[in-house]
């Protein structure tokens, strides 16, 4: 059977201005809820980087009612799981149990959202987590390369760019009591930023899903969320070399890329299709070129994030250090036959098109990812329905399209390049 979005998806704003998202699916007797919350590093100062991460990684481990270990065993007893995750731009509190055990599911997950304590030892366990995480970022090339490059494309300020360095020194000073005051600010309702999304998806019918949210959900507190402060982006070309300890060589280019909700919406859908063809894996064309017909590299890929701000459009490829020059030669060479026309035809279009398409849907068959589309669309702004029309939008775009935008982006002017080289012994 072919997958597809099933599932009717009904759309309520609560009174208290909560965003309620069901997708009604009965394929299995399970169903997946997962909050999206309106909290992650676009609001945090330069004094608090990092405290959205913790506060999600501390907020499950106790509550006024429940220890880390009770939420862990009843949750495990309803045979389901419990997770908190944050992003740059936005946090997440999910749970998926069987279907007969919703409404406890929701009382648990209430319990979680409203009544969290950061016990003093779970936050010192958690905070050296996350240095000791940060810290091994440093034993992969690839993480020390992207780190760099987002350094020198945002600069330290903006949140895309601050530096691991800074995530440690401010997380080593955070105290319980500043997580609980950046949970109250952003774990309550803003009216003006409907900034709550709740979504309900699988073998639970609406009406009985509303209502136990409404039961839970309810009375969630009031709040006022601070502003992401509007950042000033002009790239110019920068190249920087850095020696690393590593016996391979790494190279990087990076242009400022739209952001999620861009008015020209088929910049962003262009971006994303020539993301796929480019990258994609060994069937994409930087791995067929520079690769394959050049032996330039052991690895190539390129990424394109979803973000709220501004985004970027990256190339990479790990080589060894004396085919640097070459590398980037034809790197620049791919770009400009790309402006050029001169590869990515009708037919490339069309096949991308098809692996997109393909791919998008494969990724919805578990209730919770399901769930997570649908509101992870909501929260950045494109709304629920997105989801579904995410491939259509895709179909439509054009050779023209796809020229303009990679006309406008991909200026060597306004690139960052970065290359890592040994260090000589």
């Amino acid at each position: 059977m072919n997958t597809q979005l099933i599932g009717k998806v009904r759309k309520d704003i609560l009174d208290n201005g909560v965003i309620f998202i069901h997708n009604y699916n009965t394929e299995q007797p399970i169903v997946s809820v997962v909050i999206f919350i309106k909290m992650g590093a676009v609001y945090e100062p330069l004094h608090l980087t990092g405290i959205s991460e913790l506060v999600q990684a501390t907020i499950t481990k106790g509550t006024k009612n429940r220890t880390a270990k009770q939420i862990v065993e009843e949750i495990e007893s309803l045979g389901g799981e419990i997770s908190a995750d944050s992003d740059t731009d936005y946090s997440t509190l999910s749970i998926s149990v069987g279907s007969i055990h919703y409404e406890k599911a929701i009382e648990i997950l209430h319990d979680v959202f409203t009544n969290p304590i950061f016990p003093e030892e779970e936050v010192e366990k958690e905070k050296m987590n996350i240095i000791a995480g940060i810290i091994a970022r440093k034993d992969r090339i690839f993480n020390v390369a992207i780190d760099e490059l987002l350094l020198n494309i945002y600069g330290k300020q903006h949140p895309y760019g601050r530096p691991p360095e800074r995530i440690i020194r401010t997380i080593r000073k955070i105290k319980r009591e500043n997580l609980l005051s950046w949970w109250e600010k952003f774990y309550g309702i803003d009216n003006n930023l409907r900034n709550i999304v709740i979504v309900v998806s699988g073998d639970v019918d609406f009406l009985y899903a509303k209502e136990i949210i409404m039961k839970y959900f309810s009375s969630i507190r009031r709040t006022q969320l601070p502003f992401i402060q509007d950042y000033k982006l002009r790239l110019k070309r920068k190249y920087v070399s850095r020696k690393v300890h590593f016996k391979q060589a790494y190279l990087m280019y990076g242009f400022l890329a739209p952001a999620v909700g861009i008015t020209d919406i088929r910049e962003f859908l262009s971006l994303k299709l020539l993301n796929l063809y480019l990258g994609g894996g060994m069937s994409g064309k930087l791995f067929e070129i520079l690769r394959e017909q050049y032996s330039l590299c052991y690895e190539t890929n390129s990424f394109y994030p979803t973000r709220i701000l501004d985004s970027h459009f990256v190339f990479y490829l790990g080589l060894d250090h004396t085919r640097i020059e070459l590398a980037k030669n034809k790197i620049e060479e791919i770009i400009n036959l790309l402006k050029g026309g001169k590869i990515f035809d009708e037919k490339d279009l069309e096949e991308t098109k098809k692996k997109f398409s393909g791919r998008y849907l494969l990724d919805h068959q578990t209730n919770a990812r399901q769930a997570w589309y649908l509101g992870f669309w909501e929260i950045v702004g494109l709304g629920y329905e997105y989801d579904a029309k995410y491939i259509e939008d895709i179909k439509t775009v054009t050779l023209d399209d796809i020229h303009n935008t990679v006309n406008k982006i991909f200026s060597k002017e306004k690139a960052v390049v970065v290359e890592l080289i040994p260090k000589k012994k």
